[in-house]
């Protein structure tokens, strides 16, 4: 093993826990069971009841001969946590075992129940938004789930809050055939679509996209905040916008646009995807940084920002410091966030330096978390997990709101004969 990679070894483990509060750890890394060999993709996260229940997708590729085209077999299965980070099923339970894919799940909880949401393609030609309600003993109550969304073309992509009273899920939309939109419905506790296929919520009047919506919601009333993405003009200019939601509905005029070419959040380098939290004064919003265009470097945007409860701008935020050597990566990927009870805990994960054996050369993929203050001043960012040779991607955050939270990721092996697992760590107490 060549000395730098040693060295670059010894720098991510060896990272100092700066940024956690006195009195707190981050436990040791576990993984979760796995369905068979099968590698896992792309974890969701709630707690409720006392659990955090995490859902992922268990496959891909399905067994057969390519040259009669592809198979997949991406089932979503999840696992219960406990508070004290011990694994509460012994093997994950199926939440859709339906044909083809299922994929990207998102939960939340609330009336008793957790509610899944994924984008599904057992249609086997376009995207469907499905929904499942789970107990928190892990008792699945819509096997292979609820469909939420379905008809001509993809609706995809879903988020969700729990917002007082029902669900409320949102996603994209192409059911126009020439961009896509906003669309929502929310789902009741007990496993009803109260609009079913969905409500235009966002638009364009020219054919100029809308997507990547994400939403929150301050505890109780029926109003959630709704944030997305979109495409200013045929020039493929970004914007983006809130609107608030209450009881369904969306508000007709945004809280907040930002139509300015180089300015987050919305600018050119500030894109999807995104995630939105919320704590008692307000929301979190976070965001992938660095996609590039045209020709040269991505410019080191905002990562995130603060959003008032009637949904107008607060204050804007970088993620990482303004110096050092995270600075020289400054690329925030995947963001995930949650509030705590005294703060939110947002996840994320980046390119940081790169590995090196004989001539060949990578980079690393490393899961960062950070404390960010509900007036919006971001601590120091502490690594979660991440080496050479075992890259961790794609977070997810949740949390008691009492001061435990589970970040959870996609954990890639060293070697290609072992899958990829779904890790997790807790910050607690």
């Amino acid at each position: 093993m060549k000395a730098s990679r040693l060295v670059l070894i010894t720098a991510l483990l060896l990272a100092p826990a700066v940024g956690i509060r006195a009195g707190e750890i981050l436990s040791p890394e576990a993984s979760l069971p796995s369905t068979g060999n099968r590698d896992a993709y792309d974890p969701g996260a709630a707690f409720g009841k006392d659990v955090f229940l995490v859902a992922w997708q268990s496959g891909n590729l399905g067994e057969g001969d390519l040259r009669e085209g592809m198979k997949y077999i991406g089932d979503l299965v999840a696992c219960r946590v406990g508070k004290s980070g011990k694994v509460l099923d012994a093997k994950p339970f199926v939440v859709s075992g339906a044909p083809d894919l299922q994929e990207r799940p998102r939960i939340a909880f609330g009336g008793g129940v957790f509610l899944v949401v994924w984008q599904d393609l057992r249609n086997e030609k376009d995207w469907d938004v499905y929904a499942a309600r789970v107990t928190p003993e892990g008792k699945v109550l819509d096997a292979d789930g609820i469909l939420v969304a379905g008809g001509a073309h993809n609706q995809a992509v879903p988020e969700l809050a729990w917002d007082g009273k029902n669900f409320q899920v949102v996603w994209q939309d192409f059911r126009c055939g020439n961009r896509y939109e906003v669309y929502g419905a929310r789902v009741s506790s007990a496993g009803k679509v109260l609009e079913p296929g969905g409500r235009l919520f966002v638009t364009a009047k020219k054919p100029y996209s809308r997507f990547n919506p994400v939403v929150a919601a301050i505890p109780g009333g029926g109003k959630s905040l709704l944030f997305w993405y979109g495409l200013h003009n045929n020039r493929k200019v970004p914007l983006s916008g809130s609107h608030l939601v209450v009881d369904g509905k969306v508000a007709a005029n945004p809280a907040f646009t930002n139509p300015t070419y180089r300015k987050s959040p919305g600018g050119q380098y500030g894109q999807f995807p995104s995630s939105l939290s919320a704590g008692p004064k307000g929301y979190f919003a976070a965001w992938t940084t660095g996609i590039r265009y045209s020709r040269g470097g991505a410019l080191n945007d905002a990562h995130a920002a603060m959003f008032k409860p009637d949904g107008k701008l607060g204050k804007l935020l970088h993620l990482l410091p303004k110096s050092g050597n995270l600075r020289r990566h400054p690329r925030v990927r995947n963001s995930r966030s949650a509030w705590d009870g005294k703060s939110f805990v947002v996840a994320w994960d980046q390119r940081f330096g790169q590995a090196t054996r004989g001539k060949l050369k990578w980079d690393v993929e490393v899961v960062f978390t950070a404390r960010v203050s509900d007036d919006g001043t971001p601590g120091a960012p502490v690594q979660v997990s991440g080496a050479p040779g075992s890259p961790a991607i794609k977070p997810a955050v949740a949390s008691d709101g009492a001061g435990t939270t589970l970040i959870a990721y996609e954990l890639h092996p060293a070697t290609g004969k072992e899958p990829i697992k779904i890790a997790f760590r807790m910050l607690k107490k």
